[in-house]
């Protein structure tokens, strides 16, 4: 079930909690409690601003899948997670073909997103979905 989560969402601590642990090779600091904090109050504000957005993927009341994206004078994507259980199935691409969807209808002309070099699977998925990959960053025209 597609879900647009909201500043009260129960899993919106969750999505903070998974956004800080991506895999430390692409990065160079190990989340620590105040960082899960920060990155939660962080959410809420973004999302009671109104650019930034976030759709799930749920399955018998578990996030299987999420999207972080915000609409300004662009589409970017901020980040992107499947449960490991369930990647491999379609749902990256189901969830990235609806921004691309959301974001013709609100008139951008671009979607962005940088992806790390050595996410492969990322890499080869936006490929398939007509994203340019420069190395660091994927656009898509619109």
């Amino acid at each position: 079930m597609l879900k647009k989560i909201s500043i009260d969402d129960p899993l919106l601590k969750e999505i903070a909690a998974i956004h800080e642990n991506i895999p430390q090779t692409y990065k160079e600091w190990s989340a620590e409690e105040l960082d899960y904090i920060l990155r939660f109050e962080s959410l809420r504000l973004l999302l009671q601003q109104g650019n930034d957005h976030i759709l799930s993927l749920q399955a018998d009341h578990q996030l299987i899948a999420f999207i972080w994206y915000s609409l300004t004078d662009h589409t970017y994507i901020k980040s992107l997670w499947v449960r490991p259980t369930y990647r491999g199935k379609g749902y990256a691409a189901r969830l990235k073909n609806k921004v691309k969807e959301i974001s013709i209808n609100s008139g951008m002309p671009y979607i962005a997103g940088k992806v790390h070099s050595d996410n492969q699977n990322m890499i080869a998925l936006n490929h398939k979905l007509g994203y340019n990959w420069d190395g660091e960053k994927m656009i898509l025209k619109l």
